[in-house]
């Protein structure tokens, strides 16, 4: 009892707080009685440790801080022992180190884009056909299209190396697999192999990252989040068929997370997300394709699928597999009941010692939508009279 009590008061106080640290702070806004933040866009920046510059495409330069929102031609620097998080498209991150410069060409989920100035990155990234990442580096563009992790450096001659750690990218129309690097000078790219037992302190970093994020993850609350999923629906803020999953702000932690719509889903570096939206047993109609509203000239009505985001009938995350590739034999649609979930409390968190503790592997389980039936049992069970119940045979 005391638990729970001091669990709603931790919420109340996490709500409370938010809302008076945002109040006149317009880069994290949430509805009115949420406790999460839902988000569907590129470009919010999650981690700033030391003086990062921003230059803004408006005029307006400054440091950069953790929450702001980067749009197209905004130009992020680093310094000396400086670091920065920037999300990309839901589930894919962008990690910067020191003496680095970047940019948003575009920052739409249809054609997300990247160009390069100068220094190192990482990126993490869950990738496919639909929803590839777009990187522009020393006067060559090249594609990732595979979930994976990626390792850009920018060297001093104007050329680059471009690492696959994991994952698979295109350039120049030549595809470059795990354990391979791409040597790029001026619009020509050689690929060689690599030694992937390497790496800095940004490599490390970025993979520390990735655990922090599945650990948040796993700590969400079950009926808050539907809460906030629902309010952040019904306000046009995100649908199934634009991303994998949604950016979570968490307001008790301060820190951004990965919330995938199915399950099965984990980072690149083999940390699971073991909370997905299947645990909040959200209505059917969310999974259905968003349509375009009416305008006053007719044509369109409001029953018709919007082409804009709509590429099938099936949400991406249905038909791709957790790795960017083609998929969709198996169901991964949540059930939409509201039955419990044994797995987890009264507040929806699974607990520190279930099962579901964060991993990843190449053949996920996905959870079934059937119910599983106990059979009757063979042979009666005969029960005593109540005059001969708990006495011993010797008594009888």
């Amino acid at each position: 009892m005391r638990k729970n009590v001091c669990f709603a008061l931790s919420i109340a106080l996490a709500v409370l707080f938010s809302g008076y640290s945002y109040a006149q702070d317009a880069r994290v806004t949430f509805a009115v009685g949420d406790i999460y933040v839902i988000s569907a866009k590129a470009g919010g920046v999650s981690v700033v440790e030391g003086k990062v510059a921003l230059s803004r495409k408006a005029g307006k330069n400054g440091l950069l801080l953790k929450n702001d929102q980067l749009e197209a031609g905004d130009r992020v620097t680093t310094g000396p022992d400086s670091k920065a998080e920037v999300l990309l498209n839901p589930g894919s991150y962008l990690r910067i180190g020191s003496n680095t410069s970047f940019e948003f060409e575009n920052t739409s989920l249809e054609d997300l884009r990247v160009k390069f100035h100068s220094g190192s990155a990482v990126i993490e990234v869950l990738a496919s056909d639909d929803f590839a990442i777009n990187v522009a580096v020393s006067g060559t563009s090249f594609k990732l299209n595979r979930s994976g992790v990626f390792r850009i450096d920018v060297t001093g001659d104007g050329g680059a190396r471009v690492a696959v750690w994991k994952g698979r990218m295109t350039v120049n129309g030549d595809d470059v697999k795990s354990g391979r690097v791409a040597i790029i000078s001026g619009s020509n790219a050689a690929v060689a192999k690599f030694d992937r037992d390497g790496g800095d302190d940004l490599d490390v970093w970025s993979k520390f990252r990735a655990k922090e994020v599945a650990a948040i993850n796993g700590r969400l609350e079950r009926n808050a989040m539907r809460s906030s999923l629902l309010n952040a629906y019904n306000n046009g803020r995100w649908n199934a068929y634009n991303s994998f999953g949604l950016w979570v702000f968490d307001p008790i932690r301060r820190m951004w997370c990965f919330l995938p719509f199915g399950g099965g889903w984990g980072s690149p570096y083999g940390y699971g997300y073991s909370f997905n939206m299947w645990y909040c047993r959200m209505p059917y109609w969310v999974y259905t394709p968003p349509v375009v509203p009416p305008s006053g000239g007719g044509g369109v009505t409001p029953t018709q699928p919007d082409p804009r985001v709509v590429r099938s009938q099936t949400p991406p995350f249905q038909r791709t597999n957790p790795d960017g590739s083609p998929g969709g034999g198996i169901n991964r649609v949540p059930p939409t009941s509201t039955s419990g979930d044994s797995t987890r409390d009264r507040g929806g968190r699974l607990p520190r010692n279930n099962d579901e503790s964060p991993r990843y592997d190449k053949t996920p389980r996905y959870e079934t939508t059937k119910p599983i039936s106990t059979p009757e049992p063979s042979t009666p069970i005969i029960v005593p009279p109540s005059s001969t119940r708990g006495k011993s045979d010797k008594d009888n």
